[in-house]
């Protein structure tokens, strides 16, 4: 793969730690020169507000796990402009102190390992962001209480109104729905085994509409559309003057949203929303987010047998084989979830939303046990107590009906 200049930065500039204190000493005085010296600070950088699921995961867990210690918490970062999605770095500003800065070198700094210390009357605190992902796993696990991002009706407001001129009904009860594919990125190919055909998902969508549900999709104008002709599905993807401007308040507001593991749902995630997760695969942080239910992917052998969720993590614990796409090397190919997975998950999270189906315990207590063994941050005294656990995720029974060995 080919050195970015973030690369560069990282080897040239920050794996140095002279050069690195020099540059902290800089960030240290960018802070001095905004910043209230009475008021107690939280600083971290926030190196990726390009990227949807970081721009939004990452405040929300700063927020979860410090915001009662603090009088507020700063985020240095990239220039607003080019957020993806400009409407929550906005948001974001309404709760955080947010300091944009063009200095590739200061906002990289974000990928620093460089722990938690106090500078200049500030507390810093220099994590990956896989660091603050296990951090905030762990302490989810341990019963951290869930700290939600709300919306007031100025920023519910877009929404509502984009409803009113799109639907019949602009009231109606509604569904999200995106799915990450080829057409999103595709210079990014180590991100394939991500990517999944939005056609497995017409039935899906159909069923709904016949259930008296809007369907709203929202994603990249490269992906292939789903042409479906009814008056409550739409398309924003494909419409005209799209900017993604009003998928905050869409998503916020939605009776659950339908997404693969890609930036809208960290949305739904941070909003507390329900979802219904599709083509899943093991990843290092889970947000023990009980209204979330999976389906996932099926990765195979050449001789055709299926690998179980034991085998998943195998793959990914240390080699990473499935999110950097090395499935071919490995003799391992992908199938994304078939039309009749979705529509069951479907029918399975209507029924749940409606009458409050309980999660079957001992499909939870294995699944949880197979986690534990390959990911040490669900461990906690709130998810492993045995009666009334905190969930890291609901797996789908209807999933393992039609996959029974899944979890053997």
């Amino acid at each position: 793969m080919e050195e970015t200049p973030r690369d560069r930065v990282l080897r040239e500039e920050l794996a140095d730690p002279q050069r690195l204190t020099g540059h902290l000493a800089r960030l240290l005085a960018l802070l001095q020169s905004r910043l209230d010296p009475a008021r107690k600070c939280l600083v971290y950088v926030l190196a990726q507000q390009s990227r949807i699921g970081h721009l939004v995961l990452e405040p929300w867990m700063l927020q979860s796990l410090f915001g009662d210690q603090y009088d507020e918490i700063v985020i240095v970062t990239g220039p607003g402009e080019e957020a993806a999605n400009k409407a929550f770095f906005d948001y974001l500003r309404s709760r955080f102190t947010i300091i944009e800065t063009d200095d590739i070198v200061l906002t990289t700094i974000g990928f620093v390992e460089g722990g938690s210390f106090s500078a200049g009357g500030f507390d810093f605190l220099l994590w990956r962001p896989q660091s603050l992902f296990a951090r905030f796993t762990g302490a989810l696990a341990a019963g951290l209480p869930h700290r939600f991002f709300t919306l007031s009706e100025q920023w519910l407001e877009p929404g509502r109104r984009l409803r009113a001129g799109m639907l019949p009904e602009p009231n109606q009860p509604y569904v999200m729905l995106h799915v990450r594919d080829e057409g999103f990125a595709p210079e990014m190919g180590y991100h394939g085994f991500r990517c999944n055909p939005v056609g497995n998902y017409r039935s899906a969508v159909e069923y709904l509409l016949g259930c008296g549900l809007a369907v709203i999709r929202i994603g990249d104008a490269a992906s292939p559309r789903l042409d479906i002709d009814h008056p409550c599905y739409i398309e924003l993807s494909h419409s005209q003057g799209y900017d993604r401007s009003a998928d905050l308040a869409l998503l916020a507001e939605s009776h659950f949203g339908i997404v693969t593991q890609s930036g809208p749902w960290a949305f739904l995630q941070a909003l507390g929303r329900p979802i219904l997760l599709t083509n899943a695969y093991p990843e290092p942080f889970w947000v023990f987010q009980e209204r979330e239910v999976a389906l996932y992917k099926h990765v195979r052998r050449a001789d055709g047998t299926e690998l179980t969720y034991r085998e998943l993590w195998e793959c990914e614990i240390p080699d990473r084989i499935l999110t950097t796409n090395k499935l071919s090397p490995s003799g391992l190919t992908a199938d994304s979830n078939s039309a009749a997975e979705i529509r069951a998950g479907v029918e399975e999270m209507l029924e749940f939303l409606a009458i409050g189906t309980p999660p079957d315990p001992e499909i939870q207590r294995h699944f949880h046990a197979i986690t534990r063994e390959y990911d040490d941050t669900v461990k906690g005294p709130a998810a492993d107590r045995e009666l009334d656990p905190r969930l890291q995720r609901r797996l789908s029974r209807r999933f393992l009906e039609s996959n029974p060995h899944f979890l053997d």
